[in-house]
């Protein structure tokens, strides 16, 4: 069976008082592996003697772009090879690193220089959308342009489901228009509420998360991540009932 994973970042109040204890959690709950947005001051041994102590899996991690070079990216990949990640992701840009093409050609030049740099530690580089990248700007698709202007054998795509389909566009189609490109999705479902659209309980939503778990298969999608950015009740609580939907579909 494919394992699932849990993007920490949706669990991040609970992740920042008590990285280490969150993961035994986490795995308690029903989740196979884990995608971290930082460590919260641990060091990446410890982490690992706790993911090994609890069969947990590493299913990429989100690196600010200020540390894809010089030093900080050296140690990032040092951290990422004991944690035995494989995928190191870009997940956000600020209005302030995107406001021109020229701005997201300068992007892919650092991502191509990345994927280059980790790939002979066996390590890979993508990068992970929201919706902005899906605006037109100066008459092109940002999305489209990072990744024709990136080497496909060096940056790979994290997509999140979510985020294209709010910003109108569907998953599957951008799944095989990149075919093979993608190799971590992310499985964030979506409802509207008071004329609103906001992120829910995976499987509970509007998005088809069994077509794209049957997509990730067909393209050999390596993780399939639960992320889930709004709340009602406990956050643990509405993680588990999302992996415990999207188990049941595979």
């Amino acid at each position: 069976m494919r394992k699932i994973g849990l993007q920490l970042y949706s669990i991040q109040q609970e992740a920042e008082k008590n990285l280490l204890g969150t993961l035994e959690r986490v795995k308690g709950i029903g989740f196979d592996s884990v995608q971290f947005a930082g460590l919260f001051g641990i060091s990446a041994k410890e982490v690992k003697k706790v993911l090994d102590e609890n069969a947990l899996t590493v299913a990429g991690a989100h690196i600010p772009l200020q540390q894809f070079s010089g030093d900080a990216f050296k140690k990032q990949m040092e951290d990422q090879l004991i944690l035995e990640n494989d995928l190191m992701i870009m997940p956000y840009l600020t209005e302030d690193e995107r406001k021109s093409l020229d701005d997201y050609k300068r992007v892919a030049e650092m991502l191509n220089e990345a994927g280059l740099r980790s790939k002979e530690y066996g390590i890979r580089v993508a990068y992970h959308n929201h919706d902005f990248e899906f605006y037109e700007l100066e008459g092109k698709m940002p999305f489209d342009l990072l990744y024709q202007e990136t080497d496909p054998d060096l940056v790979k795509m994290e997509l999140d489901t979510y985020w294209a389909k709010y910003a109108g566009f569907e998953p599957e189609e951008l799944l095989n228009k990149y075919r093979f490109r993608c190799v971590s999705l992310h499985l964030k479902d979506m409802v509207e509420k008071d004329g609103q659209k906001q992120s829910t309980i995976a499987g509970t939503g509007i998005l088809d998360i069994g077509s794209f778990l049957r997509l990730a298969d067909e393209q050999k999608v390596d993780y399939c991540v639960i992320e889930q950015e709004h709340f009602e009740e406990d956050l643990l609580s509405e993680v588990e009932k999302g992996v415990q939907n999207v188990k049941a579909l595979l």
